[in-house]
């Protein structure tokens, strides 16, 4: 211990320090302690206290409008339905809905509130609203969940009748169901209840509005501010503009946590009050925080201020009593330069050390290798500058170990790459991409094409001759990417080939597939999949989609379209599941669009997706005569809106043209 360089300048430095950090804590804690604590917590509880007594009271008053709002819409809507049962009951009938009955709710007279009829299984069979006169609710569910199919039917429903809350389309809207017995039918009356929440989202808004504008006057220490923000970490109340960035993105280097974590652990602990250093702050200023939590609206309410500005007090007095300290720290300098003079001569030796260390080859055997043993040069050294000389040493024969690691490591990475780079030319050989590849029938044309993300890849097309009549072709898409979706395209792709040798039903050869891949699948892998057989004499196709994208159908003349039917889920999931079998009459010039999600998928460097919509547009609107020209032109557009973004799927696309 007596022999360590710690010892050695712990020793000093608390000989040099003592006298100067007696004179200086006796003037600093006498006069600056109390003055920093009642500096900070006035700033603190000052904002915090204004804002959460003004936030509470906004709050209850925009809880008790909007719950104002509600009741006066249920109390409406109640009434709306009261008013049409008895109207419904003077046009009672053995036989159901009378006509007069139908007419009265097709022109109800109830401002804004509509009113629907719905048989038992939840189906509607009168309506004053145009829009709801194919709508089922049977498939529909409210804010809860609810099944309303069920829930709401009339053996279910008692006869005071129930609220729902429910999302019709881009509008959100309030429904009582009441029962209606003579018929057996649910009544409702349906009112629009957006602008509850926008007069709920104006009053909250001009809450923000006034604590943004008051709040910048409670800070009363330079360089201090105020802030609030919401539990998803948006700010409200935002700091100037540069501390935004520290506190969005910054990380505490105190606790090397985000800042804006440490501030909500802060406002729901004990003690709300905690010290923070940005990282992305060049001046690294230390900076004091208290924060409240204000559970109804999910906000974080608080107050920073620099603790440079709290130790203002304490900096003056210590600059006054300088003096005294310069005279110590100069007699304490004299005593410690002898002792780092002696300190500092191994050290010296160390360092030459080091800088001979790059000119070694540490790929070279141990015999090759020009070691410098560090025991020789600092022989009789017991403290840490001794230890350090033999961690130089190990550190030495370590790194030419690892360098030798590395070395293997990379030629090993370096074969891999190769033999991915062979297993991509062997999966591009087996896809056909010879166009065209039946010169001979001039019934139809077929183009496609195919993209990897990587050296290999899990989409999948094909196509071949069945009979003199019929061709098969089909496209698919694995489930992953990379070396085992490749291995499951293969296996899919001879599953089709073989199959389609004694079978002629698309949806029979995806059923077939389907057992095949879902009876032994590990790692449970699934393919989504297009088969489709086109009659080349008279242009009928059917087809069999397993959780495919919908294909487009690309008329001759007019607009092209998606062909929304599905076969069936994902292929290779469940067994025994039946296919169903979609059909669609191909005329002379018309085409058969099959693409891959790594079309509609692929991202621009925002994560924009390219979407459907788009994709119909490129096609509706791109070249239409030569089928590798509707092709190359979405793969264009594909690559144009990626831009930079790496791609992030496969891309596979087959076309195929009935010419009569």
């Amino acid at each position: 211990m007596f022999f360590s360089i710690k010892f050695k300048i712990l020793l000093s430095i608390t000989v040099i320090m003592t006298a100067a950090a007696g004179v200086n804590i006796y003037f600093t804690q006498r006069d600056v302690g109390n003055a920093m604590l009642v500096s900070q917590r006035e700033a603190a509880e000052k904002m915090l206290d204004y804002v959460r007594l003004n936030t509470q009271g906004e709050y209850r008053k925009l809880l008790r409008a909007k719950t104002d709002m509600t009741l006066e819409k249920r109390s409406q809507l109640k009434e709306a339905a009261l008013v049409s049962l008895s109207v419904l009951r003077s046009h009672d009938t053995v036989q159901g809905v009378s006509a007069r009955a139908e007419a009265w709710i097709a022109t109800i007279p109830f401002k804004k509130i509509h009113c629907l009829l719905l048989n038992r299984e939840a189906g509607v069979i009168a309506s004053s609203d145009p829009t709801f006169q194919v709508r089922t609710f049977q498939s529909l569910t409210d804010v809860k969940g609810r099944d309303l199919g069920k829930v709401m039917c009339h053996d279910r429903l008692s006869a005071r009748g129930d609220y729902a809350v429910i999302n019709m389309g881009k509008r959100r809207s309030l429904a009582y169901f009441v029962p209606f017995s003579p018929w057996r039918c649910t009544l409702v009356t349906i009112l629009d209840i957006d602008d509850i929440q926008a007069e709920a989202e104006k009053k909250l808004n001009d809450i923000i509005k006034a604590l943004n504008t008051t709040s910048k006057e409670l800070v009363m220490i330079k360089g201090g501010y105020s802030f609030m923000f919401t539990g998803k970490k948006e700010f409200i109340i935002s700091p100037p503009e540069a501390v935004v960035q520290n506190l969005a993105n910054g990380i505490n280097q105190v606790t090397g946590k985000p800042i804006l974590d440490d501030m909500m652990a802060a406002a729901t602990s004990d003690d709300a009050k905690f010290v923070y250093v940005s990282s992305l702050d060049p001046g690294k200023e230390a900076m004091t925080t208290s924060v409240s939590y204000f559970k109804a609206l999910d906000w974080y309410i608080g107050v920073t201020v620099p603790v440079r500005e709290i130790q203002r007090p304490a900096r003056e007095l210590v600059f006054r009593q300088s003096w005294v300290i310069a005279v110590i720290l100069a007699l304490g300098l004299v005593g410690a330069g002898f002792m780092v003079a002696r300190i500092a001569s191994p050290l010296r030796v160390l360092a030459a050390y080091a800088k001979k260390l790059p000119e070694q080859d540490f790929t070279a055997g141990a015999a090759e290798a020009a070691e410098i043993p560090m025991a020789e040069l600092l022989p009789q050294s017991r403290d840490e500058v001794g230890e350090l000389a033999r961690s130089f040493d190990f550190m030495q024969s370590e790194l030419k170990k690892n360098i030798r690691n590395l070395v293997d490591i990379t030629a090993a990475r370096e074969r891999i790459q190769s033999e991915l780079s062979v297993a991509r030319e062997i999966q591009m050989g087996i896809i056909p991409k010879t166009f065209p590849t039946f010169p001979e029938h001039s019934e139809f044309e077929l183009f496609a094409t195919i993209e990897p993300a990587k050296e290999v890849g899990g989409d999948l097309y094909d196509f071949f001759l069945l009979d003199k009549d019929h061709v098969c072709f089909t496209l698919g898409d694995v489930s992953d990417k990379g070396v085992p979706a490749a291995l499951f395209m293969v296996i899919t792709r001879t599953l089709i080939k073989t199959t389609a040798e004694h079978e002629l039903s698309p949806a029979k050869i995806m059923s077939h597939i389907n057992n095949i891949l879902a009876e032994d699948n590990p790692r449970a892998m699934f393919v989504t999949l297009v088969i489709g057989v086109l009659n080349i004499r008279t242009g009928a196709l059917t087809y069999a989609s397993g959780g495919h994208n919908p294909p487009i159908g690309v008329p001759s003349k007019g607009e092209c379209s998606y062909q929304r039917g599905k076969s069936g889920p994902m292929v290779g999931v469940i067994e025994d599941i039946d296919y169903k079998e979609l059909s669609v009459e191909l005329l002379p010039g018309d085409s058969f669009f099959l693409y891959t999600d790594g079309v509609t998928e692929a991202m621009d460097p925002d994560q924009k997706l390219f979407s459907d919509e788009r994709l119909l547009t490129v096609v509706n609107e791109g070249p239409r005569d030569g089928l590798e020209g509707v092709i190359d032109n979405v793969m264009a557009e594909v690559k144009r809106h990626a831009a930079t973004a790496p791609q992030s799927d496969d891309i596979a696309m087959l076309m195929i043209r009935y010419n009569g």
